[in-house]
């Protein structure tokens, strides 16, 4: 018999064997309840697929998605049928105060979230904290640079002609309103003041006006007495959102006293562990604070390399508070990884060969086949532990393909993409089909100073209302929860202590809802309940159909 034909009948033969194994048919004609069948079957595959679609809700937790759900179809259904705007979906500038009204964000906001493992150091704290207390401390001084305010610390009025500093205090009394006062600083450091979509053209306006931020308050912030402060505060602020574990990036280390002595990097870290411990001894439901240290990409590669030797050094000697390195910055005007790569490739070469964590940002950016692009390749290469923003990354396929097979977690934050320009309706983020391919995703908040959002509640609540299914539920919001904690730098008994502790605080959301009466909704939507785990996948998929009929077809075989 001829080898071809023998191949090609084989081919057939499984084809075929797996067809009547099917419980739908390939092809027309068919009948209605036939074809309504195989469109509830697809439908299912598809959701089946999801990120957190294996999780198996309790009848408790079954009651509450319910309440979630009942909320997210409302405003879905209201907008499609009704024709009218998604508000969720506007600029943040436009929609923050239709969200924090609404009653599902208040749930989300009370939801115990896990970890936010993207966050920077001056800009994790509210923007309200930095204007009616750290601008209200003593010796304080502001002057005025490019239309910016700019916020710095001194012992006695310093004598630079550059920039005329004034003390804020005499400022402060000194004006009319004190009201109106704190409120021009306020809106002089925000990125959302106005609204970002007619205020930046695209994304490098809204770049140069983001790094001015750093620079307004870099000065203040780094001050030793209120930077202290700040990271109490912090941890104040994401306890209240119900958020328990924070990582932290931190850029410069240049924390100074009132004499303008500068410290190093150890002084920071050691700084950053007696606040940590502290809060954690107030709060024993808190899982404490750990640091990233973030290189600039417009530094030299002497620099990198110096700070790498520097942070492996306080790993090794603080590896409960010290998790790895970073380099961040606007990847489209920077340094890409590849010009660091001698530095970068530093503590693997040691013998030895040392281990330093990366948590590297890759891909924050709308270009594609640049080396903006394929930073996503170094960082993959780099054997990165998390990479933050990933945001171009459904544009490289094979690469989606390595990052799925290494498991490698993606730190997403809408608002910030938003923000900056790289996305206007968030039902359009690349990120909508990584969640919908069970991709290892973390939700977190960036900048949330510059944007006047909560600790994590406003990103996921984008997440579940505008970046998912309108069939995904509880599940989705439950499992970005463990997945911060399960891909968090925490060793693995701490990460079983801080998931007994998330259990205990999600067992009590989930009761409090239960006790409290539901009114909220006035939906007729049917509301579909989470897939139990054993609902059968059809596997293969279509796609895996699709190429055994492009193979029959260009193996020339007649049917």
């Amino acid at each position: 018999m001829n080898p071809l034909f023998t191949s090609r009948l084989l081919l057939l033969t499984v084809v075929l064997n797996f067809i009547s194994k099917s419980d739908f048919s390939l092809s027309l004609p068919m009948t209605s309840s036939e074809y309504l069948k195989i469109r509830s079957q697809l439908i299912d595959e598809n959701e089946s697929r999801r990120l957190g679609s294996h999780l198996v809700l309790s009848s408790s937790e079954l009651f509450v998605n319910n309440i979630f759900m009942k909320e997210k179809k409302t405003l879905i259904e209201s907008s499609r049928l009704n024709k009218t705007v998604f508000f969720p979906t506007e600029s943040f500038y436009k929609s923050k105060r239709l969200i924090d009204e609404s009653y599902l964000f208040e749930l989300i906001h009370k939801m115990p979230k896990g970890a936010a493992l993207h966050t920077h150091d001056l800009s994790m704290v509210s923007l309200d904290w930095i204007i009616h207390n750290a601008t209200y401390r003593e010796n304080v001084y502001m002057c005025i640079w490019k239309q910016s305010y700019l916020f710095k610390v001194f012992k006695t009025q310093p004598l630079e002609t550059d920039c005329h500093w004034k003390l804020v205090s005499k400022e402060r009394q000194n004006s009319k309103d004190v009201q109106a006062f704190d409120m021009a600083l306020r809106n002089n450091l925000s990125l959302v003041s106005a609204d970002p979509f007619l205020s930046f053209q695209d994304n490098q306006a809204a770049w140069l006006r983001f790094g001015r931020y750093f620079r307004q308050v870099g000065q203040l912030l780094y001050y030793i007495p209120i930077f202290k402060d700040l990271l109490w505060q912090t941890m104040i602020e994401f306890r209240e959102a119900n958020v328990q574990f924070i990582e932290v990036r931190v850029t410069y280390f240049w924390l100074y006293d009132l004499n303008g002595k500068v410290y190093d990097r150890e002084y920071c870290v050691k700084l950053v562990k007696e606040v940590s411990d502290k809060f954690v001894q107030h709060f024993p439901d808190f899982s404490g604070m750990k640091i990233i240290f973030s290189g600039i990409r417009f530094q030299n590669v002497t620099t990198i390399l110096n700070e790498i030797k520097d942070v492996m050094a306080l790993h090794k000697k603080y590896p409960d508070v010290m998790a790895g390195y970073d380099l961040s910055g606007n990847e489209a005007l920077y340094n890409p990884f590849s010009y660091y790569s001698e530095a970068l490739l530093y503590p693997s070469q040691q013998d030895p060969p040392y281990h330093l964590p990366y948590f590297l940002h890759a891909g924050e950016t709308n270009w594609q086949g640049t080396e903006t692009g394929y930073n996503l390749i170094d960082a993959l290469l780099l054997n990165a532990t998390r990479v933050g923003h990933a945001y171009a990354l459904s544009k490289h396929p094979h690469l989606m393909k390595l990052y799925k097979e290494r498991d490698i977690p993606l730190e997403v934050q809408p608002l910030s993409n938003q923000v900056l320009r790289l996305v206007s309706d968030f039902r359009n983020h690349p990120m909508a089909s990584l969640i919908a391919s069970n991709y290892s995703i973390v939700i977190s908040c960036d900048d949330r100073t510059t944007m006047d959002s909560a600790p994590l509640s406003h990103d996921f609540y984008i997440v579940f209302i505008a970046m998912s299914s309108d069939k995904a539920d509880l599940t989705l919001l439950k499992q970005l929860a463990i997945n911060s904690i399960r891909f968090s730098t925490l060793n693995n008994v701490q990460k079983v202590k801080a998931m007994k502790l998330w259990q205990i605080k999600w067992n009590t959301f989930i009761t409090d809802l239960q006790k409290m009466p539901y009114i909220r909704s006035t939906s007729t939507t049917k509301v579909v309940h989470s897939k139990n785990s054993s609902t059968p996948l059809h596997w293969p998929s279509w796609a895996f159909i699709s190429l055994v009929i492009a193979i029959w077809y260009h193996s020339g075989l007649k049917v």
